[in-house]
């Protein structure tokens, strides 16, 4: 096994040095301090993540699915990730998913030893039924993880895509991948607890993945979230709002009477008001396709 001691993440971080002195405050600004240094490590990782969105956007075009593997915190992650892209971007539960070392009980109870198990990942994933059209996104602070890396290599024997994040660069990961994301975040305020700088950035590089894929797939509306179902009051205030933005109608009663019509979905409302017709014509082209403006174009093409 390689010295993990010559990672960056494992490295004793001297900023932070005497932080148990510290008063309160001062504490909290060296944190605030090194926080700040870590969209800067991902601003440098933009190149391979705009890789990443496009192989992602490319095979999920083609009916495949977005998998997050990891072990602890990256699993954590992506099972927090994965959970928020339905009620956000109102694509279907089975598009985007997480297979973590331990399954479902290790996001509440730490189950460490399973991430050393590379042969492990491999039984998951096809227990998971991992096809050639999905693509792998397997994360890990180190960069070394047994467990994402046998993710991976079998990601890539089946024909599936196979994404990598990690936090330290020349990551043994990024040799297993089809595109490899390292955000150099450093040594952490706390040696040795990668869900902080390393955990903050793998949270930033999941959202620009995931919502970078969901815009390319067309399920915005310029940047307004739109895909949504009016389910309770907050979100029925929400969707007349983005209603409003997303038409130039501030008009209450016709939204609230679109939405009706709609069953509450936003998107079917909004199609419907810009091409004119009625909000169970644009749920029907809405079936057809994820794409809200290629739904927009086939109402047009209807005349």
């Amino acid at each position: 096994m390689e010295n993990l001691g010559l990672l960056h993440t494992e490295q004793r971080n001297q900023a932070s040095t005497g932080i148990d002195r510290m008063s309160t405050g001062d504490m909290l600004r060296v944190m605030a301090a090194e926080n700040a240094k870590v969209s800067s490590a991902v601003e440098e990782a933009l190149p391979a993540i705009e890789r990443a969105v496009e192989l992602l956007t490319e095979r999920m075009r083609r009916g495949g699915r977005m998998v997050y593997v990891g072990a602890g915190t990256s699993g954590r992650l992506g099972y927090m990730d994965a959970a928020e892209c339905p009620p956000t971007f109102g694509i279907s539960r089975d598009r985007i998913a997480c297979v973590m070392a331990g399954g479902e009980k290790a996001v509440f109870c730490a189950q460490e030893k399973l991430e050393d198990e590379t042969a492990l990942a491999a039984e998951d994933l096809r227990a998971f039924g991992l096809t050639e059209k999905d693509t792998v996104v397997a994360a890990a602070a180190s960069g070394r993880t047994p467990y994402c890396i046998g993710a991976l290599d079998y990601a890539r024997l089946i024909g599936a895509g196979a994404v990598s994040i990690a936090c330290n660069p020349d990551a043994e990961m990024s040799r297993h991948a089809d595109v490899a994301i390292e955000a150099d975040t450093g040594a952490e305020v706390i040696m040795g607890s990668t869900r902080l700088k390393a955990g903050t950035a793998e949270k930033m590089i999941m959202n620009m993945l995931s919502t970078g894929v969901m815009i390319r797939l067309g399920r915005t509306w310029d940047n307004l979230m739109i895909c949504l179902r009016a389910a309770n009051g907050k979100v029925n205030d929400r969707a007349l709002r983005l209603f409003a933005e997303a038409t130039g109608c501030s008009d209450a009663g016709v939204a609230r009477e679109l939405l009706r019509k709609a069953d509450g979905r936003l998107d079917a409302a909004v199609l419907a008001y810009a091409s004119g017709r009625d909000p169970r014509d644009a749920a029907e082209a809405l079936a057809q396709t994820e794409d809200v403006h290629q739904a927009l174009e086939m109402l047009a093409k209807r005349g």
